[in-house]
């Protein structure tokens, strides 16, 4: 990757985190969906999460903004398994409520076929 310089923030463009890149030779840029295009010194790549380079204009770059990516994905794996406990607390509670309205329905019964010691 000698022809194009890594800027060292990722940048992001309306829903899109990608990289920028500054081509300092001359090339030919090789998309993985078979797309290629040559670009010169100076040229500016957008560089998206599938590998997609995109030829930048200069009028476009004030619409590109700095990011700060997250230093690792604990905050979303802490998410995950904070969803995880919720999901099971929910599960006990409706089974609490679904054992005690088994048990009201058989103390009913109960109680209309006169075998309740009430």
């Amino acid at each position: 990757m000698g022809a194009v310089k890594k800027l060292k923030k990722p940048y992001v463009h309306s829903r899109h985190l990608v990289d920028l890149e500054v081509v300092e030779t001359a090339s030919t840029i090789h998309n993985p969906d078979g797309t290629s295009y040559t670009v010169e010194p100076g040229d500016v790549l957008s560089v998206n999460e599938f590998g997609e380079k995109n030829l930048v204009p200069e009028n476009h770059l004030p619409y590109y903004f700095k990011v700060e990516k997250l230093a690792d994905t604990n905050f979303y794996d802490r998410m995950a398994k904070g969803y995880e406990d919720m999901g099971q607390i929910n599960l006990e509670e409706a089974n609490v409520g679904h054992n005690a309205n088994n048990r009201a329905e058989m103390l009913t019964a109960q109680l209309l076929a006169g075998k309740n010691n009430l």
